[in-house]
């Protein structure tokens, strides 16, 4: 009993002395998937220390002495080319995200006040292979975006972007819990309509001008999933055709009225042109 208790007296020690706190975070995304994992901080203290691991293995860190953010390819080097470590925050991100990824994750966190946090990833179906779905859609036609998200809740935030700038297309206001169309993009004026259940964009009466990548940023306390699209709308092929149409129209009426000219002019010689 006396050990127990004397067990028992170390542990709040120790918690009471370091400050550490844990808590599980369980985050479920498809293939091809960018996922951030948060840490919660806005700005990284001076000399804080922060490591994060994929189940025993270290993957990322903050170094306390420059602050320089490192990745590592970790094991069997899936993680190559595929990690970034934000330097302000130390959050983590893991682009175009595969089966091999599903496992329990860690970050230490210690400065003032340590802190571990841990997070279990899981992978199902397919979003894209490269991390970019193609879409195709004839102009004219509606295209609709579908993330295949189905557990956005009203204090998530939405946030879909079009092109290399990032111009910021539609998104939601969690304070105000209001959906922010871009009103000064002429492109997009009254051709789009956001689903907040699920983040699913659709884009009505498609021009050519609006193809080109788009991305959503579907952010939640404790971790962000973004996903991108490249849509390519092409001129309907029935607009081709018509001009074709008119194109050999105008060459038969040609033909005719140059014959029946000539019909004319040699009537009185006994020739004749008849156009059947």
């Amino acid at each position: 009993m006396r050990n127990n208790t004397f067990l028992f007296g170390v542990l709040l020690l120790v918690n009471g002395v370091f400050g550490v706190e844990a808590d599980e975070v369980s985050v479920s995304v498809m293939e091809g998937d960018y996922l951030t994992l948060n840490t919660d901080i806005t700005e990284v203290p001076r000399d804080s220390k922060i490591i994060w691991k994929f189940g025993d293995e270290i993957i990322a860190r903050i170094n306390e002495a420059d602050g320089h953010p490192s990745t590592y390819d970790g094991p069997g080097a899936i993680f190559k080319d595929r990690l970034k470590l934000d330097k302000q925050t130390g959050s983590l991100t893991i682009t175009n995200i595969r089966t091999e990824h599903i496992g329990h994750y860690s970050v230490d966190i210690k400065s003032i006040d340590a802190k571990l946090k841990t997070f279990q990833v899981t992978v199902h179906g397919v979003f894209s292979f490269d991390g970019v779905k193609k879409m195709s859609v004839r102009d004219g036609d509606p295209v609709t975006l579908q993330t295949r998200i189905t557990n956005i809740t009203a204090d998530n935030v939405i946030q879909w972007t079009f092109g290399p700038q990032n111009t910021s297309v539609v998104k939601t206001d969690r304070e105000s819990r209001r959906i922010i169309y871009n009103e000064h993009d002429v492109r997009f004026t009254d051709r789009l309509h956001l689903n907040i259940q699920t983040g699913d964009l659709t884009i009505s009466n498609t021009k050519t001008e609006v193809s080109g990548l788009y991305q959503i940023k579907i952010i939640k306390r404790t971790y962000t999933i973004q996903k991108s699209f490249s849509v390519t709308v092409s001129a309907q092929s029935g607009a081709a055709s018509g001009i074709c149409g008119a194109g050999v129209g105008l060459v038969v009426w040609a033909v005719t009225v140059f014959f029946a000219t000539r019909s004319i002019s040699n009537q009185g010689k006994g020739v004749s042109v008849n156009i059947k």
